[in-house]
């Protein structure tokens, strides 16, 4: 790139303010709880202590009957976010990024951004394994490694492995680390890891000495922040525990005497059961303080020791209370900041958890214990219940934009449960579906409000093939209203084959359902991103030379910022280059208005296309009349190709305006822009 000779250096100007518009949508609290099963005292389990959860269930619509897609992290999580199965995100493992198979499929938090909402991540909330390197970039206003900083009290340090709390636990795992180094051994981590990794941890701490009280520290500053800006926001919440390791501070062990936890009823295989069902709680068994399983029959054979079984239930437990004190600091903040009347809340679990039932340990089955999972949505002004017929994550994403007043994208494959919140006998759907892979089998299970059926299906099977009977492995069906702990597999038994005909019947449709939702669509195999053609504007928004052509560049109070206009050798254009040395007082100090104007109707949308490095920087299409409808960027290290959507508040004159947030070197490249 050679720079032209268009090279300006600007100081201290005067200064501008801007109004910010009156809120008019409701705020989304979204609370992800890793590995949280419906163990809950509002679920009917008393002896949990679990007041704050409880007291959000009063105060909303609790889903009794409730499944994920799949009982792992990044699958489900894909499927929750997207409105979208497994066989369509082509996420069902750990190691699949979404948008590698997917490169424009819809985040819901990228939907809602769209539509003018802040919207902000802190914790896990996706997968980080199937996303990008920043946590799914287009769903986000803030930067995720902006909102995911933690700064841990200085008396305590962040934990080891960003578990362990106790300075017990620091010093072996600085002892092995140096000593991995003193044998020149370049996993330092990997070494210690595998030398020392409890399964538990019960320190005398405090929340903010572990990583779940580190991320409702920035939950709480961030809801402060966006509470005043007077614009709608999407505050996304994930919390870590109950996730394996269980550790948490001593005060939430304390809770609960560890002689009076409850073991799993039945620790055996299933009477007519299917073996590729099970798996040997691989997860599990990486801690290092767990009995090793050497074979697959050793699961029934060798059970973890029932003392094992009761500290990791103990565990479980107080990791469950911990987050339950976490929820409770983000419910009161909301109501201190007079919020509660106009935000939704939504709490979820990512899917369940076998605590020892059927001989397993963690999630990755099609049992009740893995699929079924908490589901709380409050929405004010909506009286409060239980919903007990089935629903599924694929429903929130539709949920969640009928509560809020915005469309429901029309190819969502879940359904609205906004009815089901307003009338509790409303029936959504006659069942739920999820699934799980053993490799090469598949395995798809249908919930219904008493059975389950699942149906395990050989030679990579995806139901976005035509069903076919010579490919179905071995199948299941229990009765959840005789046998809750799902003891018998009654699929052979001849008094069951009319009622094994009608679950044949629903899961055939199924399929049927998903070859015309799924045709063309080729999910599961990575697609090339087509190249844009944006369409070409002479609406004042490319960067020519001279710059002050069609920009106003702005640098106030204090601020010291170079702009040159640089030639893309590479393709055709210009980039601008900008490098900031000192911010001004205020955001709007430093930035650029587009001397052109837009024309857009209400609800129409312009779509955005450039190339961007550098630092943050907030995009702000302006009305005439002074409407704004917001988006920020954050481009990273290298160039790369981004989309910035907006959508008309009204009918008007609209005109583009930038401002650089950061200190730093930003480069930006318009392609050009599109109306839909």
């Amino acid at each position: 790139m050679k720079p032209s000779m268009n090279h300006l250096f600007f100081g201290l100007t005067a200064g501008m303010t801007l109004s910010l518009q009156a809120q008019d949508k409701p705020n989304v609290l979204f609370i992800a709880v890793d590995d949280l099963k419906p163990l809950l005292g509002c679920y009917g389990q008393d002896y949990m202590i679990t007041p704050h959860i409880d007291e959000l269930a009063g105060n909303g619509v609790i889903f009794t009957n409730a499944h994920c897609q799949q009982a792992v992290s990044g699958p489900t999580r894909a499927s929750l976010l997207t409105g979208m199965r497994p066989d369509y995100t082509g996420v069902w493992d750990l190691k699949t990024r979404m948008r590698d198979v997917n490169p424009d499929i819809l985040a819901m938090p990228q939907y809602f951004k769209q539509q003018g909402y802040q919207t902000v991540a802190i914790g896990k909330i996706y997968d980080p394994r199937c996303v990008d390197e920043d946590y799914d970039r287009p769903s986000w206003s803030v930067p995720y490694a902006k909102s995911a900083n933690y700064i841990y009290p200085e008396a305590y340090g962040e934990p080891a492995y960003s578990y362990y709390a106790s300075a017990e636990s620091k010093q072996i795992v600085a002892r092995l680390e140096e000593e991995a180094r003193e044998k020149g051994i370049r996993e330092v981590r990997n070494y210690a890891i595998e030398k020392y990794k409890p399964s538990v941890e019960c320190a005398d701490y405090p929340d903010e000495a572990y990583q779940d009280g580190q991320i409702c520290n920035n939950a709480l500053s961030y809801m402060k922040e966006m509470a005043g800006s007077g614009e709608p926001f999407f505050l996304a919440v994930g919390f870590k525990r109950p996730h394996l390791p269980f550790s948490a501070p001593k005060k939430y062990w304390d809770l609960y005497d560890r002689d009076k936890v409850h073991l799993a009823e039945y620790q055996k295989a299933v009477k007519g059961g299917v073996d590729i069902a099970y798996h040997k709680h691989e997860e599990l068994q990486s801690y290092t303080d767990i009995p090793k399983i050497e074979s697959f029959s050793d699961i029934f054979t060798k059970l973890i020791p029932e003392d094992k079984q009761r500290e990791l239930i103990h565990g479980y437990y107080a990791c469950v209370s911990f987050i339950d004190a976490q929820v409770g600091k983000l419910m009161a903040e909301l109501q201190e900041l007079g919020l509660e009347k106009n935000t939704i809340v939504i709490l979820w679990g990512d899917h369940g958890w076998h605590l020892g039932d059927h001989a397993l340990w963690c999630k990755h089955t099609n049992f009740e214990q893995a699929t079924r999972v908490p589901m709380i949505i409050s929405v004010p002004g909506e009286q409060p219940g239980s919903y007990s017929m089935p629903v599924e994550f694929v429903d929130i994403f539709p949920t969640l934009c009928d509560a809020m007043g915005l469309d429901i994208p029309a190819h969502l494959q879940g359904k609205s449960l906004m009815p089901a919140i307003q009338d509790k006998n409303v029936r959504i759907k006659d069942f739920a579906v999820s699934q799980f892979d053993r490799g090469n089998n598949h395995g798809y299970t249908i919930r219904t409000d008493r059975y389950r059926f699942t149906v395990w299906m050989k030679d990579d099977y995806r139901t976005w093939m035509p069903f076919e009977a010579d490919r179905v492995l071995d199948c299941e069906m229990y009765d959840y209203q005789t046998d809750p702990n799902e003891t018998l597999n009654l699929y052979r038994l001849p008094e069951y084959e009319g009622l094994v005909n009608e679950m044949w019947e629903r899961f055939t449709g199924f399929v049927k359902t998903q070859n015309q939702e799924l045709a063309g669509a080729a999910p599961g195999k990575p697609k090339k991103k087509e190249k844009t053609r944006p369409q070409k504007t002479d609406a004042g928004i490319a960067f020519t030379d001279p710059l002050d052509q069609n920009w106003q560049v702005n640098v106030r109070k204090g601020a010291i910022a170079q702009f040159t206009v640089e030639q893309d050798e590479e393709s055709e254009g210009n980039i601008l280059h900008v490098v900031v040395d000192q911010l001004g007082e205020n955001p709007w100090d430093l930035g650029m208005n587009g001397k052109g104007s837009i024309a857009m109707k209400k609800g129409q949308q312009l779509v955005l296309h450039l190339e961007m490095s550098g630092p943050e920087v907030k995009f702000i299409l302006l009305s005439e009349t002074g409407e704004r409808v917001i988006q920020s960027l954050s481009g990273g290290k290298k160039m790369k190709n981004e989309k910035l959507y907006f959508r008309a508040k009204k009918t008007d004159n609209w005109n583009l305006r930038l401002q650089f947030l950061e200190k730093g070197d930003y480069r930006i490249k318009i392609l050009g822009m599109e109306l839909r």
